[in-house]
């Protein structure tokens, strides 16, 4: 079918639309019309849109329909309700209605009813994490080159922030994800009762418009029906808190536009293993960071004991949650100086609590002269 090169259309917002069109698919690697076929799969089209139809939508100077033009955009990952407004003003300029369907309303997938988002919001501050973002983003655009469904497993100790860099930074890559974001916390970490697989996977279908009258009854027939309701979607799924692989196996898309980011405390070596998750580990905060995120959550008292405050976050050891914890303290009523709670860490009896993301920091004594607070 040739190469795809721009057609020779006048100056204005034809021109316009046809250049941010393929400017959208050099950004996403310039995937070939029979990969950009299997992207725009879907319930009501298990085969995609015809390669043909694709061709004609970047190289035809007269406008393709929008039902094949949104459904590129979203195959690509573009802003669909930015290309819609192009569309409209690009239709303006032809001189003859060539019979296409009318202007786009906002995009809502076919088939796939509401486009959840599920993202719970972010904790802040945030601070530091510059080289797990980097690693997440590589892993990220290395899944797309692959034209492959990507599984990253999030892991590290207690505390040390796993849940919190997994929604920042899946809020920060939501837009490449156009048809939802899922969420689901597992509660694999004891906090709760973790839900079942019908549970989860009740709560995943009615997210994506299924009624829950209408799903079948056994975790296999409900698991099979999740896959065929994600089949050509690009969706972002965060499973929080994993305790074990047989939470996450039914909860896994099949498709290739779709990334699955899972946090957990244990190594999962099932789900490397069998499922090619990509396991990143995350280690302590920096003195920096940890001396950054304090500096957000207690302002100008870090700056008035700052060598107390570097000594804070390295009997924290870098854990995120511990630091949060020692805001806290600090800021409650007769607070402690930095330097008391920095000396009532260094209390042997508080080493064994490293492992558990140090929750006796809310009760251990602190003696020290405290600082008044009004």
């Amino acid at each position: 079918m040739g190469r795809l090169t721009r057609p020779l259309v006048p100056t204005g917002p034809l021109a316009d639309f046809y250049e941010q069109l393929h400017e959208l698919h050099l950004a996403a690697g310039q995937p070939s019309l029979r990969r950009l076929q299997q992207l725009t799969r879907a319930e009501r089209r298990p085969r995609g849109i015809n390669p043909t139809s694709i061709h004609a939508a970047f190289v035809r100077p007269r406008l393709a329909r929008w039902e094949v033009v949104g459904e590129v955009v979203r195959a690509l990952g573009g802003d669909v309700n930015a290309f819609a407004a192009l569309w409209r003003q690009a239709r303006r300029c032809q001189s003859q209605d060539d019979g296409e369907p009318g202007t786009p309303g906002p995009w809502t997938p076919a088939g796939i009813g509401p486009v959840p988002r599920e993202l719970p919001s972010e904790v802040l501050p945030f601070t530091g994490r510059g080289p797990a973002r980097g690693a997440l983003d590589s892993l990220l655009a290395e899944g797309a080159a692959r034209g492959a469904m990507t599984t990253v497993l999030l892991t590290g100790a207690p505390g040390i922030g796993k849940s919190a860099l997994a929604v920042e930074w899946a809020h920060r890559v939501a837009g490449r994800f156009p048809d939802g974001q899922l969420y689901a916390d597992l509660r694999g970490d004891g906090s709760g009762r973790p839900p079942s697989p019908t549970e989860a996977l009740t709560a995943f279908l009615n997210a994506l418009g299924v009624a829950t009258a209408d799903l079948p009854g056994t975790p296999a027939a409900l698991a099979a029906r999740y896959r065929t309701r994600m089949a050509g979607r690009r969706v972002l799924v965060l499973l929080d808190n994993a305790g074990t692989t047989a939470q996450i196996r039914p909860l896994l898309p099949a498709s290739p536009g779709c990334l699955v980011l899972v946090t957990s405390g244990d190594s999962l070596a099932e789900l490397v293993v069998r499922h090619g998750a990509r396991r990143l580990v995350l280690g302590p905060l920096s003195v920096e960071a940890g001396v950054e995120l304090l500096r957000g959550l207690l302002g100008d008292r870090v700056d008035a004991e700052p060598e107390a405050a570097y000594e804070l976050v390295r009997r924290c050891g870098g854990r995120p949650l511990a630091l949060r914890i020692a805001a806290e303290r600090a800021t409650a009523h007769d607070a402690p100086t930095l330097a008391a709670l920095a000396g009532a860490l260094a209390d042997p009896a508080l080493a064994a609590e490293r492992d558990r993301g140090w929750p006796a920091l809310l009760r251990c004594p602190v003696d020290s002269p405290r600082l008044a607070v009004g």
